[in-house]
C-alpha cells in the first residue's frame, strides 16, 4: 500500500503548560534566525513542545497517541500498535524526526534547537553527530557564524552564555556543543575514550542532534545507533535525542521494505513544498527520449544540454552552471571521470591542467583527496569546474548552489525514494543572489528514459502529487470463473551442416542501412511545480572512418582465420584496393557518405561468415509440463494514477465501485474523477446486470479497448456471455512468446486482454489498432503464434480428458468488431477469424 508521507506524520499536541514549557519565551530568537522561513520556526517549536512540554515521557506515548487517532496509521501496521512500536528505533526515550526537504535550512533547525536547549537550561551539553568530515566541517561554520552574531545572542536572554564549540574527540564540558562525525563514534565503542568518559552519567543533561538520521539506523558497519542506545553500558542513558534529514526513508532490511517511511516523524517539510514557495530550485527530468547508445556520443547531448543552460546563465546569473554525474561506486567515479576529460579536451580543445579544473571526481577515498579540497571553492565567483562525478551516497553535505544539471549514470543511483531524495537534493539549492526576475531556476535530471516511469513514481511520491485509483476484484462474484494454463519445458536441438568450402565473399557488396555523420536527439522533459513538459533538441556527431582504413581492417581479418589456405586465398581475392572499391560501392548504393561507427560494425560484421566452421541451427522444443488452473478471484489489484484518466486512460465502473474502495487516497481520486468537471474519462454503467464482469471496475487505455468494452456491455451482447474479464498487464494469465528484434531473438511475457466465458467455450481476445493489419509488429507475430501453439495444447489436453471445453484465441482490431460481435451474440465465434489473425499467420510463415 503506498501512503502519502503527510498522513504518516506524528501530530505534536499543542497542549502545553506554559508553567512547564513557555513557547512565547524564544520567538523573537527564532524570528530573527529564521527570518520569513516559518516552516523553520514551525518545525522547531514541534520538536521543543515534544521534548519539554511534559505531555510525553518518549516516543512511544506520542506513537500511541496517533495511533488511537489517525486511521492511516493504523492501516499502516494492520492496527497493531506492538508493531508501530516495533518500528520505533529508540521507543524509551524522547527520541523523534523532523523531516526538512535538502536545500531548505535544516542545519539552522539544528542550531536553534541546540541553542534554545541551552538557554533553557533543560540540558547543559549537546551532542551534534554527524555521517561525514565534510558536513561536520560545514555544520561547524554555520554554527559558528550564528555565535558570533551579538544580535542573534542577544534575543536568547541575558543570562545566556555563548557555548563553547567543540570537535575531534574532545572531552564534552558543560555549556558546550560538540560536533563530532560517525569515525568518532567507532571509537568510543572500540575503546573508551575522553567522549564516554565525559559523558558518563550525563546523558539526561545532554542533547543529542543527528544530521542525516537515516544513516543512524540504516547505514552498514555502522555503530552510531548502538552509542545512542548506550549499547556497551557505558552509563550515559540519552534522554532528548532530535534526528533531521530530508530523506527519511529505510533502506531494505530483514524487517523493512526500502522505500518506507520513518514512524517517528513529528514534522515535514516536504520538497513539493519547498519548490511550490520557491525556497529551492524546480525540478525537471527526461519522460522520453531519443538517445544515442554509443557512450561517446550520449555525452555529447548531455554537454550540449550542458551548454545551453550555460547560454541561459550568461545572461543572468552570470556564473557557470555544474553538471554532476552520480554513480554507484569510487571506482566507477573515477573511471567514468577519466573517460569523460578526454571527451571533453577533445571538444572544447582544452589542455590537460584546463580540463583538471573543469572536471572534478569526487567521493571519500584516497584518490579525490585534491578534488575534494577543490570542492571547497566551487561555488567562489568564476570558479572553472562545471562537471562534478560523484558516489550516490557520499554526497551529502555538498552545499554547491550552481548545479544546473544532474546526470544518474546507472539505475542503481537512482532506483529508491532515498537515493531519488538524496540526488535531487544535490541540485536543489538555489543560488544566494537569484533574481526573481530571472524566473524560476530549474535543475534538469537527465535520466535514462527507461526508468522515468519509476522515477515519476518515486517522484510523484516524494512531492505528494501522485493521486492513484486502485481497483479490486470482488471475490465472492456469481461471475467469476476458472482458466486453464499451461507451464513449458524446453529443449534446445542443434543441427550442424559441415563447411563446404570457401564462401562467396563481397561479390554483391555489402547492404547497409542509410546513416548520417550527424543525428538529433529528441527528448521531452517533466517539469515538476507547473507539470508542464518542455522540448529538447541536441544534434551530436558520429564517429566517422576512412574508406582506407576499413579496408586495412578488413584485409587484416584474412590472417585470423586457422586455414592459412583460405587466409591466403581470400587476400589473393581481395586486395585491399579491391576492398576499398567494394566499400565505396556499397557507400553509393545505400546513399552514404560517411563510414560511421554503425556502418563500420556492419562492415567488419559481413566477414563472420568465413569464420564459421560450418553452419549451425538451433531449435526450440516447447511442450507443456503442467497444466494449472487460474481463478479469476485471484486478479491482482491494479492501481492507476489519476492523471491518465485525462490522457489515454477511461474508467469504466459499475453502481457497486465506490463501495469497493477500502484505502482513502482511492475514495479522494473516486470523488475527483466523477466530477465531470475535472475533465477525467469515465463511465458509469447504467444497467449493472449488464457488467456481467467479478470486477468492480475496469480501466481500458486507447480507442481499440474503450470500444470493445462498449460493445460487450451492451444488452445485446451481453445477454448472450456468461461472464468476462478485462486481464491486468502482469501476474494474472501470461505464457512465453519469441519474436525477432532486427538479428536478435527476443523474449517476453504475454498476457491476453481479455476472457470471456460462453457456456463451455472460453475466448481469449487481444485487440490492437487497425494499422496492424498493413503492418504487424514482429512482437505481434510472436504473440500470435505462441498464443495459437498455446490454446492448441490446451483444446487437445482438454479432449483427451473427455472435457467438451473449448478456447479459442483471436487478435481483433475495430475493423472486425461488428462481425465478431454478431457472431458472438449467434455463439459462432469458435469458427471465426479475423483480418489480423490472417496477416499475423501469413507473416510467420
Amino acid at each position: 500500500m503506498i501512503y502519502k508521507e503527510s498522513e504518516l506524520v506524528l501530530k505534536v499536541s499543542k497542549n502545553v503548560n506554559p508553567e512547564v514549557w513557555d513557547e512565547g519565551f524564544y520567538q523573537s530568537f527564532l524570528d530573527v534566525l529564521f527570518k520569513n522561513r516559518k516552516y523553520e520556526i514551525e518545525a522547531t517549536e514541534t520538536a521543543l513542545r515534544f521534548l519539554n512540554s511534559g505531555e510525553y515521557k518518549n516516543i512511544t506515548d506520542l506513537a500511541k497517541e496517533n495511533f488511537n487517532n489517525n486511521s492511516i496509521i493504523r492501516e499502516r501496521f494492520n492496527n497493531n500498535f506492538e508493531a508501530m512500536k516495533n518500528d520505533l528505533d529508540l521507543a524509551d526515550k524522547l527520541s523523534a524526526t523532523i523531516d526538512l526537504a535538502t536545500g531548505t535550512g535544516k542545519s539552522y533547525v539544528m542550531i536553534a534547537l541546540a541553542l534554545i536547549m541551552l538557554a533553557s537550561k533543560k540540558v547543559n551539553r549537546v551532542l551534534v553527530l554527524v555521517p561525514s568530515l565534510t558536513i561536520e566541517s560545514e555544520l561547524t561554520q554555520k554554527f559558528n557564524d550564528v555565535i558570533s552574531n551579538e544580535q542573534i545572542i542577544k534575543t536568547l536572554g541575558d543570562g545566556f552564555i555563548v557555548p563553547e564549540l567543540l570537535n575531534g574527540d574532545s572531552t564534552i564540558v558543560k555549556n558546550s556543543i560538540a560536533i563530532e562525525n560517525r569515525n568518532a563514534i567507532y571509537s568510543a565503542q572500540e575503546k573508551r575514550n575522553s567522549i564516554v568518559d565525559s559523558l558518563e552519567n550525563n546523558g539526561e543533561d545532554t542533547f543529542v542532534l543527528n544530521d542525516e538520521v537515516h544513516h543512524v539506523y540504516y547505514s552498514e558497519s555502522n555503530e552510531w545507533k548502538k552509542f545512542i542506545n548506550d549499547d556497551r553500558n557505558n552509563h550515559i542513558n540519552f534522554k532528548y535525542i532530535i534526528g533531521v534529514t530530508g530523506t527519511p526513508y529505510k533502506r531494505r532490511t530483514k524487517t523493512s521494505a526500502p522505500n518506507e517511511y520513518f514512524s517517528d516523524v513529528i514534522y515535514r517539510y516536504s520538497l513539493r513544498d519547498a519548490i511550490e514557495q520557491n525556497f529551492v530550485k524546480d525540478i525537471e527530468y527526461i519522460a522520453k527520449e531519443d538517445m544515442p547508445n554509443d557512450k561517446d556520443e550520449r555525452w555529447q547531448v548531455i554537454l550540449k544540454s550542458h551548454d545551453q543552460i550555460l547560454d541561459h546563465l550568461k545572461g543572468t546569473f552570470g556564473e557557470k552552471p555544474i553538471t554532476i554525474i552520480v554513480t554507484s561506486r569510487q571506482s566507477t567515479a573515477d573511471s567514468q571521470a577519466k573517460k569523460f576529460k578526454k571527451f571533453i579536451k577533445r571538444e572544447r580543445g582544452l589542455s590537460d591542467s584546463q580540463v583538471d579544473d573543469v572536471v572534478l571526481s569526487v567521493h571519500s577515498g584516497k584518490k579525490a583527496a585534491l578534488d575534494r579540497i577543490k570542492l571547497k571553492y566551487v561555488d567562489n565567483p568564476g570558479n572553472p569546474v562545471e562537471f562534478i562525478f560523484s558516489v550516490s551516497m557520499l554526497t551529502e553535505g555538498w552545499d554547491v548552489k550552481r548545479v544546473f544539471q544532474i546526470v544518474p549514470d546507472e539505475e542503481r543511483a537512482f532506483n529508491s525514494k532515498l537515493l531519488i531524495a538524496q540526488v535531487l537534493g544535490r541540485g536543489l539549492r538555489r543560488p544566494k543572489d537569484w533574481k526573481s526576475s530571472w524566473g524560476i531556476p530549474t535543475v534538469t535530471v537527465f535520466n535514462h528514459e527507461k526508468w522515468s516511469g519509476n522515477v515519476q513514481s518515486l517522484v510523484n511520491e516524494i512531492l505528494e502529487i501522485r493521486k492513484t485509483l486502485t481497483l479490486t476484484v470482488n471475490r465472492k462474484s456469481l461471475y467469476n470463473f476458472k482458466v486453464l494454463n499451461i507451464r513449458y519445458k524446453t529443449t534446445p536441438t542443434t543441427k550442424e551442416t559441415p563447411k563446404l568450402g570457401s564462401y562467396n565473399l563481397w561479390e554483391n557488396g555489402v547492404n547497409l542501412p542509410t546513416d548520417d555523420e550527424f543525428s538529433t536527439s529528441k527528448i521531452v522533459l517533466n517539469g515538476v511545480q507547473n507539470q508542464a513538459q518542455r522540448a529538447l533538441q541536441a544534434e551530436y556527431r558520429h564517429e566517422t572512418f576512412k574508406p582506407d582504413e576499413i579496408a586495412e581492417t578488413l584485409y587484416a581479418r584474412f590472417l585470423d582465420l586457422e586455414d592459412l589456405n583460405f587466409a591466403k586465398e581470400y587476400q589473393s581475392l581481395w586486395p585491399v584496393d579491391r576492398i576499398k572499391k567494394m566499400i565505396l560501392e556499397s557507400l553509393k548504393r545505400s546513399g552514404n557518405k560517411v563510414i560511421t561507427k554503425q556502418l563500420k560494425n556492419k562492415l567488419l560484421s559481413s566477414m563472420n561468415v568465413i569464420f564459421r566452421e560450418g553452419s549451425k541451427s538451433v531449435s526450440y522444443d516447447i511442450k507443456p509440463n503442467e497444466f494449472f488452473i487460474v481463478n479469476t478471484e485471484n486478479l491482482p489489484k491494479e492501481t492507476s494514477d489519476l492523471l491518465n484518466f485525462k490522457k489515454n486512460k477511461t474508467l469504466f465502473y459499475s453502481d457497486e465501485f465506490e463501495k469497493s474502495l477500502s484505502d482513502d487516497a482511492s475514495k479522494e481520486s473516486f470523488k475527483e474523477i466523477v466530477d465531470t468537471s475535472n475533465g477525467y474519462q469515465q463511465e458509469k454503467i447504467s444497467n449493472k446486470y449488464n457488467f456481467k464482469t467479478p470486477q468492480f471496475a475496469i480501466t481500458v487505455s486507447g480507442k481499440p479497448e474503450t470500444v470493445f468494452l462498449k460493445r460487450i456491455i451492451d444488452a445485446k451482447v451481453s445477454e448472450k456471455i456468461d461472464s468476462f474479464i478485462k486481464s491486468t498487464d502482469t501476474n494474472f494469465y501470461n505464457f512465453e512468446y519469441s519474436w525477432k528484434k532486427g538479428t536478435h531473438q527476443k523474449h517476453g511475457q504475454f498476457n491476453p486482454d481479455w476472457f470471456i466465458k460462453q457456456n463451455n467455450n472460453y475466448i481469449v481476445v487481444e485487440t490492437k489498432d487497425d494499422t496492424q493489419l498493413t503492418d504487424p509488429d514482429p512482437e505481434n507475430i510472436g504473440k500470435n503464434k505462441a498464443a495459437v501453439n498455446h490454446f492448441d495444447f490446451i483444446n487437445k489436453y482438454l479432449l483427451e480428458m473427455g472435457s467438451n471445453t473449448k478456447y479459442k484465441f483471436i487478435f481483433l482490431t475495430p475493423k472486425n468488431y461488428d462481425v465478431f460481435f454478431e457472431k458472438l451474440a449467434a455463439k459462432e465465434i469458435m469458427n471465426f477469424r479475423s483480418e489480423l489473425d490472417i496477416k499475423l499467420l501469413e507473416s510467420s510463415d
